[in-house]
């Protein structure tokens, strides 16, 4: 998609500097399918349902898209990550050198979290065991993907020269090609519609991807408010085979400067009271926790109405 949005979408979706009564304000996301989609979709559906505004999730090609027409004004609020948000704000990581200012923190809103995964039947037991290995890289659709894959290798001091790198678009793409036999390893999400169809075809483990507290420090300098999330091996992701430390980080609905305040202290509100009926939505969020919406990450700016709705509740820490 190019700078200037579909005209079908600008005629669908109000800019998200307008009122409530202008039509339906958009959540910029990821395509339909993914779990970005499904958490947009939600959050549409709650905040839709309890306030004077409407919602609607639009699934986009990726925060290449959807951030910078956040930050012209263009949504009225996106999905994406903390850290992705802070890369945005200062034009860093995935945002290098092209600055979105205008970009705002509404609400954070679960946990999440990645790693390398690999076919059950790898040899490669550490992420140090990879260099030399095929891997996916590029990215050309989901450049973060390529920032957090980056991050991670270079926390045990490897970098995108130690491997045979593989251009994909995408995530989706390389763990096709993984099934395919024609990767080695690739970064994913635990859980996820993808990891699933990919272990249906060819069984799949995931390897630690933080490997000690100065890797964790390491990550966390690289990918501002990530931390190491352990899981467990159980039957309902049987690609963790054992236990292992992922890539963790607050998946966030992000909005931008002109967003009306009362509609942005409306939304958080909405979110914040009423979290089972966003986990009926989505079982993603069952990992919601109301007080954890005002986490705060190094170089994240919160919009002020989603301020004032946080010193009101109580869980706003100066």
């Amino acid at each position: 998609m190019t700078r200037r949005l579909t005209l079908a979408f600008a005629i669908a979706l109000a800019a998200g500097t307008a009122h409530a009564q202008d039509g339906p304000h958009a959540i910029g996301t990821l395509p339909q399918g993914s779990l970005g989609y499904a958490i947009a979709a939600g959050i549409s559906q709650v905040v839709s349902d309890r306030t004077g505004y409407t919602l609607r999730a639009v699934g986009q090609g990726g925060s290449s898209v959807t951030i910078p027409a956040l930050n012209r004004g263009e949504t009225a609020f996106a999905t994406s990550n903390a850290f992705e948000s802070v890369f945005a704000i200062e034009g860093d990581g995935n945002f290098a050198d092209q600055p979105n200012p205008e970009v705002r923190v509404a609400a954070m809103l679960q946990p999440f979290a990645v790693g390398i995964m690999v076919p059950a039947d790898s040899d490669h037991e550490t992420l140090a065991d990879l260099a030399g290995a095929t891997i996916a890289a590029g990215y050309a659709r989901q450049t973060l993907v390529e920032v957090m894959q980056d991050a991670v290798f270079s926390a045990v001091g490897l970098s995108a020269d130690d491997f045979d790198g593989v251009p994909v678009s995408n995530f989706a793409e390389g763990a096709r090609l993984l099934a395919q036999g024609d990767l080695e390893a690739v970064l994913l999400a635990p859980g996820s519609g993808v990891v699933r169809e990919t272990h249906a075809q060819r069984p799949v483990r995931f390897l630690s991807a933080v490997e000690s507290d100065d890797a964790a420090a390491h990550l966390a300098g690289a990918l501002p408010g990530s931390f190491p999330m352990r899981y467990e091996p159980g039957d309902e992701m049987p690609e963790i085979a054992a236990p292992v430390d992922l890539l963790g980080y607050q998946y966030a609905l992000l909005t931008h400067t002109g967003a009306d305040d009362e509609m942005v202290y409306d939304a958080v509100r909405a979110l914040y009271e009423n979290q089972p009926a966003l986990a009926e939505a989505h079982g993603s969020f069952n990992a919601f926790v109301p007080d954890d919406m005002a986490t705060r990450v190094p170089g994240a700016v919160f919009h002020p109405g989603a301020v004032r709705f946080y010193e009101e509740a109580g869980i706003w820490d100066e």
